[in-house]
């Protein structure tokens, strides 16, 4: 959907923080790479089945769900209930670069404005078994270095440079950000850097609010290469704080029985709450000409809640059966047991 006036704030004063959703991915990119990392940290780095087993795991986690929200949301679009992010045509060729991961390789019209992202995580995907040998063999200190100077050289010459520009596209300081989670696990498996981490991660919630007020959410958005690393860094420094033992509230909060149950479908939330959203703003809101606070107002207690329940029904549907199956061929035979037993009960059904 597109957002005219953006990343200016245009609706009321009070939600103007969340003009700032591209952060929310920022951490998660650090959660990514914490998570990922807690596994192999406990093998010496090692990752068990090699890269490809490694790849094939996250093919089947990742990619069956993401094509599945591709198709809702292109079919929706297509179906003209909704418009694309960015307001332009949707084509087959911008679907089917979607549907092979190449988003932010070649130019499209995305068709579900979170989709750049999935392709930017799976770019991060290819790399983290070189990383895991790269920490093994060098060191966790010696690698966040080497990632930060080369990312940091992007990011300085993108602007001067045209080649070096064009890695923009790749979104490369979320690499940096996945490091910083690795490197997080590092340190909390030695029970180093606890009570730094405190210092860190409130130093920089504290510059990030002061900055948000300061410089205003234009300035942040053309600065968000930036940004982002300061994000990471806190985020980073945060998970690393609470894993060695800091933070306890945090740690409360979030192992709150309603955000522990949503975050088992989380997934599903983020591929499709856009499309349900839009939906909602399109055809009940918009229509009404209802003042710009009224419509978020609305749109809050109207349309969270359909998409958490549209969610969560994408969850049982598309994402829930590939964490219980886990190849292609138990797939299939789960298929075969399902069309049998259906065929059983219907024709149990014609003879009663």
């Amino acid at each position: 959907m597109s957002y005219p006036g953006f990343p200016s704030n245009t609706g009321p004063s009070a939600v103007g923080w969340l003009v700032y959703g591209h952060l929310a991915v920022a951490v998660f990119i650090v959660v990514s790479g914490f998570s990922l990392t807690l596994s192999p940290a406990r093998r010496m780095f090692a990752l068990p089945g090699g890269w490809a087993g490694f790849m094939r795991r996250r093919f089947w986690r990742i990619v069956p769900p993401y094509w599945a929200a591709l198709l809702v949301s292109s079919a929706l679009v297509f179906a003209g209930a909704i418009g694309t992010a960015t307001g332009a045509s949707l084509t087959s060729k911008d679907v089917g670069v979607h549907a092979l991961l190449l988003q932010d390789v070649f130019a499209n019209t995305p068709p579900n404005g979170v989709f750049w992202s999935i392709a930017v995580e799976w770019d991060i995907y290819l790399f983290f078994p070189l990383l895991l040998c790269c920490f093994r063999k060098l060191g966790a200190a010696v690698v966040v270095v080497a990632v930060l100077a080369v990312v940091g050289a992007q990011g300085l010459f993108a602007g001067q440079v045209g080649v070096v520009g064009m890695f923009s596209r790749f979104t490369p300081q979320f690499f940096v950000l996945f490091v910083f989670g690795m490197v997080a696990v590092w340190l909390a498996n030695r029970g180093q850097g606890g009570r730094v981490a405190c210092c860190v991660s409130l130093g920089v919630l504290v510059t990030l609010v002061a900055a948000c007020l300061a410089m205003g959410s234009s300035w942040v958005v053309r600065s968000y290469f930036w940004v982002d690393l300061g994000v990471g860094l806190g985020a980073a420094s945060t998970f690393l704080a609470m894993a060695t033992g800091h933070f306890g509230f945090a740690r409360r909060l979030l192992s709150v029985s309603v955000l522990t149950r949503v975050g088992e479908f989380a997934f599903s939330l983020y591929l499709i709450h856009a499309p349900i959203l839009d939906v909602v703003r399109v055809h009940l809101l918009e229509p009404a000409n209802l003042s710009r606070s009224a419509t978020f107002l609305l749109l809050l207690l109207i349309g969270s809640p359909l998409a958490l329940i549209a969610s969560y029904v994408f969850f049982l549907v598309f994402e829930r059966p590939f964490l219980t199956i886990r190849s292609g061929r138990a797939l299939i035979v789960a298929f075969r047991s399902l069309w049998a037993r259906m065929g059983g009960s219907y024709r149990t059904g014609s003879i009663d």
